[in-house]
């Protein structure tokens, strides 16, 4: 009897109409009330159930939108494998149709998720798509997801060292809409580079203002809590400031975002001894040490998913040109048509070429600085060395898949210290190895890709590089 009342529920549940404006406000107003709330579990069947009434009604937007807020809901607590799957399956959706809004979400997740990993070119990249789109949006509350866009841009930039940058798009998203954690960080800024104390607390007390409009348990209210003490840590009312920062984590912890914590955590223990408790400054920086360690094993297994990624897209191209191999004449003399019309535009407008060289200079220069970063991950045996360094060159990893493409991670990573210019001396002591492990090493590697001894490795490595 209780299994065919659950049947019956069920079927009623799933099987009645829903309007696409009431499956909009579901997934859009009442998803996001529960996501800043931190409500993991319920968050989850809440969208699974709304994309299959979306499924059953035919209506791809709500199908798509129940995805993108699950892709949100795993990069949040770090499962960044799920959370690309997710996103995956709305990209292959959204192609289906034309909505910029949709558009507009879509890539502002797929930001996030490369920022999470630590990919900030590519967090950047996507987020420069997720403004056009949303730039596009005719509906004005739908334009309003503008706010958080921008919002996410300035924290990419901030975390590159750019930060006048940063609070450009902090007051586009205040413009856009004032938010308890805009208004933070922009005192936060304020206070850390312009040490303008007014400024600052006049923000501060905009956030906190607005504060009394939420919820307790609120995502929000948990950062501005960590700002504000962050600004009472400023005055030197540091008992004051670790009230706070005790609030904040309790809010982080219950909205589950970990990810958030670990700063908090070294930041109580910093206070602490200021105050010369060592009790609790020991406290905290034991919660810091493993809760850190917890969560770099998350973050180190999730940097490779771009590597693995590059590996399918190389094995789906080699296929490709089995496909397309008939057609090859045709190509050839495609492009050689497009070249001679692209060399007659530019022979006419000298001033693109000017400033294309002028960005390539720029970009030489933003190599140059990452090479010096690279470099210093290196020497850490840091696990964001081969990420980092796959990132800022690209082309030198593929080439070597060309050559083998079986090679493992940490193939490629030694690869790219040997390009890098470290002797194998060097090597054993930043990767804390005999000597003799790195010649043998070597000496697999050679195998691996048939290079004969009598060449060097470091110059094979440069002229591949150069040849990309």
């Amino acid at each position: 009897m209780m299994v065919f009342a659950h049947l019956s529920i069920f079927t009623v549940l799933y099987s009645q109409n829903y309007t696409p404006d009431q499956i909009d406000n579901a997934l859009i107003i009442k998803s996001e009330k529960l996501r800043i709330r931190g409500e993991k579990k319920e968050l989850i069947s809440f969208n699974e159930k709304y994309i299959i009434i979306s499924q059953n009604q035919n209506y791809l937007k709500g199908e798509i939108l129940g995805y993108i807020n699950i892709a949100n809901i795993y990069a949040t607590i770090g499962d960044y494998k799920e959370s690309f799957y997710y996103l995956r399956k709305a990209e292959r959706k959204i192609k289906k149709i034309n909505d910029a809004y949709l558009s507009a979400r879509l890539y502002h997740e797929y930001g996030q998720t490369n920022y999470g990993i630590g990919l900030y070119t590519n967090a950047l990249k996507y987020n420069s798509q997720s403004i056009y789109y949303g730039k596009l949006i005719s509906n004005r509350n739908e334009r309003e997801i503008l706010s958080g866009i921008y919002a996410s841009r300035a924290d990419f930039l901030h975390d590159i060292h750019q930060p006048d940058s940063s609070l450009v798009y902090l007051h586009k998203a205040l413009n856009i809409k004032s938010t308890p954690v805009i208004n933070s960080l922009i005192a936060n800024h304020y206070m850390v580079y312009r040490e303008n104390p007014d400024s600052s607390s006049y923000y501060l007390n905009n956030a906190l203002k607005l504060l009394q409009k939420t919820d307790y348990w609120n995502v929000q209210r948990g950062q501005t809590y960590y700002f504000y003490g962050n600004f009472l840590n400023k005055k030197k009312e540091y008992e004051k400031a670790l009230m706070y920062y005790t609030k904040s984590v309790a809010i982080l912890e219950r909205t589950k975002r970990v990810y958030n914590i670990p700063l908090l955590y070294k930041t109580i223990a910093g206070t602490y001894r200021i105050l010369n408790d060592q009790k609790g400054e020991k406290e905290y920086l034991e919660k810091y040490t493993r809760i850190n360690d917890s969560l770099s094993k998350v973050c180190n297994e999730s940097i490779n998913i771009s590597i693995d990624e590059m590996i399918k897209e190389k094995e789906s191209a080699d296929i490709s040109k089995k496909n397309v191999f008939f057609v090859y004449k045709s190509v050839v003399f495609c492009l050689i048509v497009i070249l001679l019309l692209a060399f007659i535009h530019c022979q006419q407008n000298r001033d693109i070429i000017k400033q294309k060289e002028f960005e390539t200079d720029v970009l030489k220069e933003k190599l140059n600085n990452s090479y010096d970063y690279i470099i210093e991950l290196a020497k850490k045996n840091d696990p964001n060395f081969l990420n980092k360094f796959q990132e800022a060159y690209p082309d030198f990893i593929k080439n070597l898949l060309e050559i083998n493409s079986n090679l493992s991670k940490s193939d490629l990573a030694f690869c790219a210290m040997i390009w890098a210019g470290f002797t194998s001396k060097e090597i054993a002591q930043y990767t804390f190895v005999e000597h003799r492990s790195v010649q043998n090493k070597k000496h697999r590697l050679r195998k691996k890709l048939n290079i004969s001894s009598d060449v060097d490795l470091y110059f094979f490595f440069k002229n591949l590089s150069d040849d990309s």
